[in-house]
């Protein structure tokens, strides 16, 4: 059951941060391809600082433009949300 909630929890940073940025998870898919979202997902899961994140998620709640330096996939997110 670890497994599944990880991967909620990560699914939830993902679109969390995609759409603080502007983008969504269906629309990198549809703009990358599924195997590539899926591949980010794996980086942000990867990621050692998702405590952090959920703190930034929070505080930019309204939008940011640029995602916070730790964000392993930031540069591709805010490339794809233009």
């Amino acid at each position: 059951m670890g497994n599944r909630m990880e991967e909620a929890r990560t699914a939830c940073l993902m679109q969390g941060m995609s759409r603080t940025l502007g983008t969504s998870p269906a629309g990198i898919e549809g703009q990358l391809g599924r195997a590539r979202l899926e591949a980010m997902v794996e980086t942000c899961r990867a990621c050692t600082k998702s405590d952090d994140c959920i703190l930034w998620l929070l505080e930019h709640g309204a939008g940011a433009r640029r995602a916070p330096g730790y964000c392993l996939n930031g540069e591709q997110l805010e490339v794809l949300a233009g």
